[in-house]
């Protein structure tokens, strides 16, 4: 079995993303693509994940496989990757064979570890406010607000608006975001308000490499779900517990 990406620096940025939230994983691979679902040991962010066939220029998948996987391993042999290397996975019984070739050619061997059964719940909710907007926008803006010092943010939507606050020990900060400024590139539901953990929300943003958009959904008192875009229809979903301020 065996599967390759061209852009193998951007997929790279997908795990460095999971670091921050879960240690091992299993990897489902079947005919709709790789598939990834884990949960924070907080039990704060519920991570789903999928790459569709598409998305690889190989993909040689003839039965769904599921391979256990310590991600911090597969980060750090992806951390070599350079702009111009291409990635291929050869999955076998007891290993996987990552393969990088760009200016030269390197060979990693990681052994594959017992997939794990978790049943990870449904999330099944109507979000009262949807907006999408650049994912390097949103990354800047939460770097910045990173800086204020506070572990809270608040996502408030009125009128259409998206408005973002935080309240540090050093600085506070208001962010208004619309279609008519610019921030949005598009934006409906009611109005609504919710907190959440600004150091769960920036640990997403390393998605700005591989996605070009996030869609922001939330409600009062409802989780954030973060939905990073990835070519093909692929997308990288973060839904992240409310936080009572």
């Amino acid at each position: 079995m065996k599967i390759k990406v061209v852009d193998a620096n951007n997929f790279s940025f997908i795990f460095k993303t999971l670091t921050e939230f879960i240690d091992e994983t299993t990897i489902q691979l079947d005919k709709d693509g790789l598939k990834i679902k884990g949960i924070d040991p907080s039990r704060t962010v519920l991570i789903d994940i999928l790459i569709p066939s598409g998305y690889f220029e190989e993909y040689e998948v003839e039965e769904e496989t599921k391979v256990g996987m310590k991600i911090e391993d597969v980060a750090d042999i992806l951390d070599t990757a350079t702009k111009n290397d291409s990635l291929s996975l050869d999955i076998q019984e007891d290993k996987v064979v990552f393969e990088l070739d760009g200016e030269y050619e390197r060979s990693f061997t990681l052994p594959v570890l017992s997939p794990t059964e978790t049943e990870f719940p449904e999330i099944k909710l109507e979000f009262p406010f949807k907006a999408q907007m650049l994912t390097a926008t949103f990354a800047d803006l939460i770097d910045e607000l990173i800086e204020t010092g506070s572990d809270i943010i608040k996502f408030k939507s009125e009128g259409g608006k998206l408005i973002i606050i935080v309240e540090g020990d050093l600085a506070s900060a208001s962010i208004e975001l619309s279609k008519e400024n610019g921030g949005l590139m598009e934006s409906e539901g009611s109005d609504a308000e919710s907190s959440y953990g600004l150091e769960y929300i920036a640990n997403t943003t390393k998605m700005k490499r591989p996605s070009d958009t996030v869609n922001i959904e939330f409600g009062s008192q409802l989780p954030l779900k973060l939905r990073y875009n990835l070519p093909q229809g692929g997308y990288a979903d973060f839904y992240i517990s409310p936080r009572t301020e």
